[in-house]
């Protein structure tokens, strides 16, 4: 029996004391404290042991206080008595005082009768009846006289016992007062704990309000974020209207290319049936010079007709390439801006184009070449910067320009910095955004899911293949949203922040990686505000 009373208080021990660990986090440092079983059951058995000793001190301190007021009564009591006893011996000494001027008034006046001589003989037998009474009220005085001092001995030994009673209950105060010193002493020592509690609620109240100055300033910067996405959205609806325009004007251009190809061949044709008309009227004679000035004119005509139609196309194109040109440059410098190579990107999605480029230099319409030659060159350029721009946008369409959260605060940059868990330096391959709990995660650019589960230190994690190389990582989240093998779009929901894996608090870790290297996250971010900035 006791050894099954035993092992359910064991088994109730080892479920109370469990090996715990408390975070604290100050000033974006985070500091772990251990708490061992010893630790916890010597602090337990403290706080018992206090309680208890608080307990008892209280129970005897009530108890000395009713033997105290005991002992008080009895004295009291006494004191009534030896108050009695003094009246009493009052009135005895007032009795023994008059039974005494009794007889010094009748040894006067036997003095004056045995002066007087005969004439005191008639008194004598009142005299002698004066002296029975008072040899009455002696005896009488004696009798009281012994049961005064009879009382006044038994005073004297209950005087003795109080005594000896006031000797105990001043060693029995001693005793208390020295505990009661000591309860003092106790009450200090938990005053100077409750002072250090306080100072630490300050600490911590102080804490809270600098949090919520840092809330304030994130949610600042969080409307100051959403202002310059909205702007960001505003300004690539317009990029995007002005991108349909470009396809507008680009097929309309070569539908007018096109009718001024087929008005070329039959001015052409015009041409050359006015040359052999010429040609025959120069045969017919003199006669006929008239209408080959005539002809000559109109032929001169003709010609400044298409000169002016070359020009207008030439400058219908030298339009568009420098649009094209301005676009393919900031998307240049959006590319370069997150540390990767253009080049090789171009050559993933298989632009044989990719490397050919140069500034725009405008023909020159007076040189030696012909007009519809200088033409087919602009335009084949046209065409060749049109590639490159079509690849650029496809490459940008699967850039991670975008952030992963609405609202959040950057604790942990990229690259080298002391591990929050050990103190230890290390490398930091990511991102970490600080964010509430349950707070929704967004896809940084579409692609397709490789991986979503637990990861080791990651905890639940989800992995994004963009694309020619690039990949994005999801780590630490509470709940996962998507499918391994799914699709997603950009800013397409994919989970939400959690504290999962080796983790401190509630956070996203944000990586990007192209072939396997991880790069810094910050560069694209940067980069995807100059996209959305022009």
């Amino acid at each position: 029996m006791w050894k099954g009373v035993k092992a359910r208080v064991a088994d109730l021990l080892d479920r109370a004391f469990v090996p715990r660990e408390m975070i604290l986090r100050a000033h974006d440092r985070v500091t772990v404290v251990r708490l061992p079983v010893r630790t916890q059951k010597a602090v337990a058995l403290g706080v018992v042991a206090l309680l208890g000793w608080t307990l008892v001190m209280t129970g005897s301190f009530v108890v000395q206080e009713l033997v105290i007021a005991g002992k008080n009564q009895e004295i009291e009591e006494h004191k009534l008595a030896y108050f009695d006893l003094l009246s009493e011996v009052s009135e005895y000494h007032d009795q023994f005082a008059q039974i005494t001027q009794n007889l010094e008034s009748n040894q006067a006046f036997l003095l004056s009768m045995l002066e007087n001589g005969a004439e005191a003989e008639a008194d004598i037998a009142a005299i002698e009846q004066r002296l029975k009474v008072s040899k009455v009220e002696e005896d009488r005085v004696a009798v009281a006289s012994g049961g005064l001092r009879d009382k006044l001995r038994r005073f004297e030994n209950d005087l003795h016992d109080i005594v000896g009673r006031n000797l105990e209950l001043r060693s029995q105060v001693e005793a208390m007062r020295a505990t009661l010193s000591e309860t003092e002493a106790e009450k200090d020592r938990v005053a100077q704990a409750r002072e250090m509690l306080g100072e630490r609620l300050q600490q911590l109240e102080d804490a809270l309000s600098q949090v919520s100055e840092e809330k304030r300033q994130l949610e600042t910067t969080v409307t100051d974020l959403r202002l310059e996405i909205d702007n960001s959205r505003e300004q690539l609806a317009v990029a995007q209207s002005v991108q349909g325009d470009l396809k507008g004007e680009i097929a309309t251009l070569g539908g007018q290319l096109a009718e001024g190809e087929k008005r070329r061949d039959g001015l052409q044709r015009q041409i050359a049936g006015l040359q052999d008309s010429l040609g025959n009227a120069i045969h017919r004679g003199d006669g006929l010079e008239g209408d080959r000035e005539n002809l000559r004119l109109e032929v001169a005509e003709l010609r400044q007709r298409m000169v002016d139609m070359r020009q207008a196309q030439h400058n219908i194109v030298q339009r568009l390439r420098e649009r094209t040109e301005m676009s393919v440059d900031t998307i240049e410098r959006t590319v370069a801006m997150t540390g990767l190579k253009l080049d090789e990107l171009l050559a993933s999605i298989g632009d044989g184009g990719a490397s050919q480029g140069g500034p725009f230099v405008a023909g020159d319409y007076t040189g030696d070449f012909d007009g519809d030659a200088e033409l087919e060159i602009a335009l084949s350029l046209l065409d060749l910067r049109l590639s490159r721009w079509s690849a650029l946008q496809r490459v940008m369409r699967t850039l991670p320009l975008s952030v992963p959260l609405e609202q959040f605060q950057l604790s942990s940059g990229f690259g080298p910095r002391t591990d929050p868990l050990n103190g230890r330096k290390a490398q930091h391959r990511g991102l970490d955004f600080r964010a509430a709990m349950g707070s929704t995660v967004y896809a940084t650019a579409p692609g397709k899911v490789i991986y979503a589960g637990w990861s080791g230190p990651f905890g639940r994690m989800v992995e994004i293949d963009h694309g020619h190389g690039i990949r994005t990582r999801y780590a630490h989240l509470k709940k996962i949203l998507v499918k391994s093998g799914q699709t997603v779009a950009n800013r397409e929901k994919i989970g939400q922040v959690g504290s999962s894996g080796r983790s401190t608090g509630p956070h996203l870790h944000y990586e990007v990686r192209y072939k396997g290297v991880p790069l810094n996250p910050q560069k694209f971010l940067t980069a995807g505000k100059h996209v959305f900035k022009d």
